[in-house]
């Protein structure tokens, strides 16, 4: 679920004095999605790790891990892991979660219900979750049964519209990638196209297994240490994607589309 980047327009601000420490345990008193939860203490936590379904729009065996999430942690006292930096830019806690001897994360992988989601830095031993999401894949469980999971790279949200003029903020136009292959991907020779066929070449950059990177329009250098966030630039001097409508096609070396995503009218 995408909803952590695409929860609102605009970034919540901290309250005066700046965000208080998060807290080491809580009651969850509602889950909104499989990777969303609130506390009773008001604290909404973005679960660590991993990526679930969207709920809306509705996608597949998005309520089934909401129902998973719910299962093992609704009404539970819970223990979170959080990081040195614990809240995104809506101020949610992002933070993995214990609910006695289950860790949400590794459940929602081992059901097929989520996969990897890694936005460095995070030194995090990611062997069990690997595993799981390993196993989970094997099986076809969940959404590896779908056409969406299929290739190796995923689009997991696409930023067509930029804030503000799009002429003057080129690279605010982006997209972040996962790769949800059970190998490394390099992305020499894979493409990037739009709706009217532009096409752009990717560089000779490694995508560790469950990282992310953010794809930017713009012209920059691009970011290739795995232990910050790989960013990767497009080069373009103007906006690449059009605002009423467009589509992000991923191809690989040979062609085939590893993954598309719509946005806009495109999207209906």
């Amino acid at each position: 679920m995408i909803a952590f980047l695409l929860l609102t327009a605009f970034a919540a601000q901290p309250p005066e004095g700046g965000w208080p420490p998060p807290p080491e345990t809580g009651e969850v008193a509602s889950v909104y999605d499989g990777d969303t939860v609130t506390l009773k203490s008001g604290d909404k936590i973005r679960l660590r790790w991993v990526n679930t379904p969207e709920l809306k729009p509705a996608e597949a065996y998005g309520l089934e891990a909401k129902k998973l999430a719910e299962e093992l942690v609704l009404g539970e006292e819970i223990t979170l892991a959080t990081t040195d930096d614990p809240r995104d830019g809506y101020g949610r806690i992002v933070a993995g979660i214990r609910a006695g001897d289950k860790d949400l994360s590794v459940e929602l992988l081992e059901q097929g219900l989520a996969h990897l989601f890694i936005i460095p830095p995070d030194d995090t031993d990611l062997s069990e979750m690997v595993a799981a999401q390993g196993r989970a894949q094997a099986a076809k469980l969940g959404i590896w049964s779908t056409d969406r999971y299929q290739g190796a790279l995923h689009i997991t949200s696409f930023h067509a519209n930029a804030r503000g003029d799009d002429n003057e903020n080129v690279n605010g136009e982006y997209a972040r990638i996962c790769n949800v292959s059970a190998n490394d991907v390099n992305l020499k020779g894979h493409v990037i196209t739009d709706d009217d066929d532009h096409k752009f070449v990717l560089p000779d950059v490694v995508i560790p297994v469950g990282h992310t990177f953010q794809l930017h329009s713009g012209l920059g250098d691009h970011q290739t240490d795995p232990k910050q966030q790989i960013k990767v630039q497009l080069g373009s001097e103007r906006p690449v994607w059009n605002n009423d409508g467009d589509i992000l096609t991923i191809l690989d070396p040979t062609g085939a589309v590893v993954d598309r995503r719509a946005h806009g009218d495109k999207a209906h």
